[in-house]
């Protein structure tokens, strides 16, 4: 499969946040996590759907929505593995190991709403700001580079919803004073 761009654009649902677009030769897809109407606990879940897609959902974490701390993703019917790796303070030095059947993933992000990539050998995807178009939000600029499948756009846009903060080190230092004020509370999700 060659390279292509592809534009995600934000859902504009009351009670629904993602994204939905056309993903190159893969057709559409819909990122979505649902919202909880006042009164409602969270479900903190995070569904791809698309017809040529796996299926693919996101569950648990800290928080009101889906957190890397304490949730799970599950591809076609399987757990991924993930491992959240951090080496020190600086840029670069947080990332997210996955593993998905044969496959190993490396994912990093520089906060929520900027660059975020998913690398293989022999792939990479990345999604980062695009235009803002007023009453409607931001959107999503996606690029798939090498043999690039529709596994692997999966995990990449589902990511897209997760808060993953915890990969970028603003989101670590906010982190800090909520885990000493409220402790480490954690929703591993559903029961895969």
């Amino acid at each position: 499969m060659g390279d292509f761009e592809f534009e995600m654009e934000p859902l504009t649902d009351e009670w629904a946040s993602g994204y939905r677009g056309t993903v190159g030769p893969f057709g559409s897809v819909n990122v979505c996590s649902k919202i909880s109407k006042p009164g409602e606990e969270s479900t903190r879940q995070v569904v791809l759907e698309g017809s040529q897609f796996p299926d693919t959902l996101f569950s648990g974490g800290v928080g009101v929505m889906p957190s890397l701390d304490g949730g799970w993703l599950k591809v076609d019917g399987s757990l991924v593995g993930m491992d959240s790796k951090v080496t020190g303070i600086r840029k670069g030095s947080r990332w997210l190991e996955l593993v998905h059947r044969e496959r190993h993933y490396l994912y990093t992000s520089a906060g929520e709403t900027r660059e975020a990539r998913l690398h293989r050998e022999g792939s990479t995807v990345t999604l980062d700001r695009g235009r803002f178009v007023s009453h409607v939000g931001g959107f999503r600029m996606g690029k798939a580079e090498g043999d690039v499948d529709t596994t692997d756009l999966a995990i990449a846009l589902v990511l897209e919803e997760v808060d993953r903060s915890a990969l970028s080190i603003t989101g670590a230092l906010f982190a800090i004073p909520r885990n000493v004020l409220f402790g480490r509370q954690r929703d591993e999700g559903q029961a895969p």
